[in-house]
């Protein structure tokens, strides 16, 4: 069985790595920190197919992290500062949707993320239409 369909608002989770400086009595310092990832699948859905309403979403979709990162610990800033955006990289193998990957629960999705964006997040999809 396949797994369940990803549409529009589904949720995309994962952690991102980011630059943070953090300020020391010799100057800033790079310290890479995690920084959470926890955002809806907004654009790039295909609109002519609908999925319990809902615009399928396929390979290339994308997600905005909301809220959007902050440096922590406070008082700290970005080396540079996040897009705060997720793309799905995979879908099926079989099944296309607009001539692209349908993608589903699980598939990964690559996130804002210091030195190179990453495939560490992944969507998360619940529903009655499933895809292999």
């Amino acid at each position: 069985m396949g797994m369940p369909a990803a549409t529009q608002n589904c949720t995309v989770t994962g952690v991102d790595t980011h630059i943070v400086m953090v300020p020391t009595g010799a100057g800033p310092v790079p310290t890479p920190l995690p920084h959470p990832f926890n955002g809806m699948i907004d654009s790039g859905c295909i609109q002519t197919v609908k999925i319990g309403g809902k615009a399928a979403a396929v390979v290339d979709s994308t997600a905005s992290n909301q809220p959007a990162h902050m440096p922590t610990p406070p008082g700290t800033s970005f080396q540079k500062p996040p897009a705060n955006k997720g793309t799905v990289m995979m879908g099926s193998m079989t099944v296309k949707i607009g001539g692209k990957a349908a993608a589903r629960q699980a598939d990964p999705v690559k996130t804002c993320n210091d030195p190179a964006d990453a495939p560490v997040g992944q969507i998360i999809a619940a529903g009655t239409v499933f895809i292999g």
